[in-house]
């Protein structure tokens, strides 16, 4: 009876210790590292979050400032604009939407920020690049890139958490891994060399520090290395160097995996399908294929194409419109939704227990709000003559108007309700 009353007592002390040790924690449930993993099943490949399927309904999530762009170092980092100082992030809780279109605000059109309007929409994750640390050392490495534009991780790191604890969105956390030459120590003109040993610790400086700052959060979904790399505009050589560059990746997958003990998968984020040969053979580390791709009628035997030279799960890092058709300044928005419902139509069709090969696990819609600096001066949205092409600055799910009321102005276009339609019942 001692020996029971003892252990009774042991019991009780053992669960008080640990509710004491959870009250000088904080706890709550979002405190936790989500449990990702890539699963193979009969029907083909899953992801899943604390154990249940989780079909990305992505995001590429990065919205700007009128006359800030990226080609002259002026683009800020998003996470951190409060342009009122009223102590909220402006795109987050900010933005509003313009009913009418006649790009003037009203009574009516309350803040509602993008966050809720993705929320609303389906949205359960954003792709988005990290920013380094406050560190000195490592901020030196980007000699491309404006200093003045790098924030301390912990700002970052609230505003994501803030995304997934309020709105149930998750982020898929990347690391260019060289491309447009950062975190390299070279600059613009001399471009990414994978042969070389300082660049390539460099760019692990970054990963490193990527992982260290994210891993343990519960918004985290999975970590992205690279950006269209293997193509030109990147400024790498990794198309040259195939294997270098693909027994590179596999480095940085690798040394990933041995600091993340929650195990969140590595995907690659590719320009097509090109080098795919070289990452199945030298890049086994990896878990998920990600491409960007853009196709106005689905992706056909890219699901196939795939399977048949490396088995892993596939994701769309990018898709949408890549060319937009716009007359007289406008954007036609049957053909934007047409293009995007036959690509998520095929991307939901080859997800597992569907189409085989099952390979498909979701993607990213390229992109939320239409960037002005992509193609031209960056205070104008710049379209081509005829009004077709390549053209990034009319791919928004939402557009800023004509610019007169600013940047948080959200006129949300046809495609917004298709994917609200086609995800809210999926």
């Amino acid at each position: 009876m001692e020996l029971r009353t003892r252990i009774i007592e042991k019991k009780i002390f053992t669960l008080q210790f640990a509710l004491l040790v959870l009250v000088l924690v904080g706890y709550c449930p979002e405190t936790f590292a989500a449990i990702v993993k890539t699963h193979k099943t009969p029907h083909g490949w899953e992801l899943l979050v604390n154990g249940r399927p989780f079909l990305i309904h992505g995001m590429c999530y990065f919205p700007d400032t009128i006359g800030e762009s990226a080609n002259d170092n002026t683009r800020r980092n998003w996470e951190m604009v409060d342009d009122d100082h009223d102590g909220r992030n402006d795109f987050a809780y900010q933005t509003w939407v313009d009913v009418n279109r006649n790009n003037k605000r009203t009574a009516d059109e309350k803040e509602i920020g993008d966050f809720e309007l993705m929320r609303q929409m389906g949205v359960n994750a954003i792709r988005i690049y990290h920013h380094v640390s406050g560190d000195p050392a490592l901020q030196a490495l980007n000699l491309s890139t404006s200093k003045t534009l790098n924030y301390p991780p912990e700002a970052e790191k609230k505003i994501l958490r803030e995304l997934y604890r309020k709105f149930g969105i998750m982020s898929a956390m990347g690391d260019f891994l060289g491309a447009y030459t950062v975190s390299t120590g070279t600059t613009w003109e001399a471009g990414t060399d994978y042969t070389d040993p300082k660049q390539r610790a460099n760019m692990l400086k970054s990963v490193e520090d990527m992982v260290r700052q994210h891993k343990d959060e519960p918004y985290l979904l999975m970590w992205i290395l690279g950006n269209e790399n293997n193509l030109s505009y990147p400024h790498t050589n990794a198309s040259s160097q195939p294997e270098t560059y693909a027994r590179f990746v596999n480095e940085a997958a690798g040394m990933i995996k041995k600091i993340d003990k929650h195990h969140h998968p590595v995907a690659i984020c590719n320009g097509g399908t090109q080098l795919i040969e070289y990452y199945a053979k030298y890049s086994p580390q990896v878990d998920i294929f990600g491409l960007n791709d853009y196709a106005d009628y689905g992706f056909d035997e890219l699901w196939r194409k795939i399977a048949s030279v490396w088995d892993r799960p596939v994701m769309l890092t990018e898709f949408g419109t890549g060319y937009p058709v716009v007359k007289d300044g406008k954007l036609n928005e049957d053909i934007q939704a047409q293009v995007h419902r036959r690509s998520w139509e095929d991307i939901f069709a080859h997800s597992a227990g569907h189409k085989e090969p099952g390979n498909a696990i979701g993607g990213f819609v390229f992109e939320w709000v239409d960037d002005w600096w992509e193609d031209g001066d960056p205070w104008y949205q710049n379209v081509n003559p005829d009004g077709s092409g390549w053209n990034h600055e009319y791919n928004g799910i939402c557009s800023k108007g004509d610019g007169s009321a600013g940047s948080l102005i959200r006129q949300l276009r046809k495609v917004y309700w298709m994917y609200q339609e086609l995800w809210k019942k999926e």
